[in-house]
């Protein structure tokens, strides 16, 4: 059996003296340093997350205004085309009754040039006629 002496006594006193000394220089150091390190950590984690939360909302609200953008392009390009076919059909109709009023003054200007040309050939037959009439009778 073991028996208790002085010996164990001094021996319990030294390692309980190097447990004090031990935590004082060696592990309350190291505890102090790895609490400094997880807190470090921990913020930096938080900074992270927060970062992260900011990027989120930034990129949905970039895609929101680009969303919005490409809605607004496609409004403008659609009134655009609104707006050409309209020209289109403005000019077209311009175009159509400007030829149909050209038509009309060549119609007008043919029909005064077969009055003329009816006239001349009128008196021309009324010459051969008369001129033919007097061959005929004389």
């Amino acid at each position: 059996m073991i028996s208790i002496d002085a010996s164990l006594i001094v021996i319990l006193l030294i390692v309980w003296i190097l447990v004090f000394v031990l935590s004082k220089v060696f592990f309350k150091p190291l505890q102090k340093v790895i609490g400094e390190r997880t807190s470090k950590i921990k913020k930096s984690q938080d900074a992270q997350q927060e970062s992260m939360e900011i990027y989120e909302k930034s990129v949905a609200e970039i895609e929101e205004r680009l969303k919005a953008a490409r809605s607004q392009a496609q409004q403008i390009r659609e009134n655009f085309r609104r707006e050409a076919s309209q020209d289109k059909e403005h000019m077209l109709a311009e175009i159509s009754q400007e030829s149909r009023r050209r038509v009309e003054e060549a119609k007008k200007k043919l029909e005064k040039q077969v009055k003329i040309l009816k006239k001349e050939l009128d008196s021309e037959i009324e010459q051969l006629a008369e001129g033919i009439e007097r061959k005929v009778l004389h």
